[in-house]
């Protein structure tokens, strides 16, 4: 069956992986960022199962941040701490991440404290605005 969206919940991301947190060597990053792809790579196989997905040029990703608590955090620091997952993501549909735009970042509160991340990516390709 080839699907028009797919859904893909990961969990929160590591707090290494936030870029205002990231200070030192690589070496104490690269744990975290290949868990990352990982983590990706498998959830996207995963809610993909035995289907398929036929992504064009631009997908409309919708990304939801189920946050465990109530700091505040900046878009581009939640979209950069998923950065490798969606590495990962792109790599098990087989396509470059470029493909994943626009993208529509939102947030809410995970009642259950713990946090998680929802990824929407549908397959109907979108038009730029140029």
């Amino acid at each position: 069956m080839t699907l028009d969206h797919l859904h893909i919940r990961l969990d929160w991301p590591n707090p290494l992986l936030f870029p205002n947190r990231r200070r030192g060597s690589f070496r104490k990053f690269q744990p975290a960022i290949e868990s990352a792809r990982r983590e990706g790579f498998y959830a996207a196989k995963q809610a993909l199962g035995c289907n398929t997905i036929h992504l064009g040029e631009r997908n409309h990703v919708h990304i939801l941040f189920a946050m465990p608590d109530r700091r505040n955090r900046d878009s581009d620091g939640l979209h950069g701490a998923i950065k490798h997952h969606l590495d990962g993501i792109a790599k098990a549909l087989g396509v470059d991440d470029r493909v994943f735009r626009p993208v529509t970042i939102n947030d809410c509160l995970d009642a259950e404290r713990k946090g998680f991340v929802l990824v929407q990516i549908c397959a109907n390709e979108t038009r730029s605005l140029t």
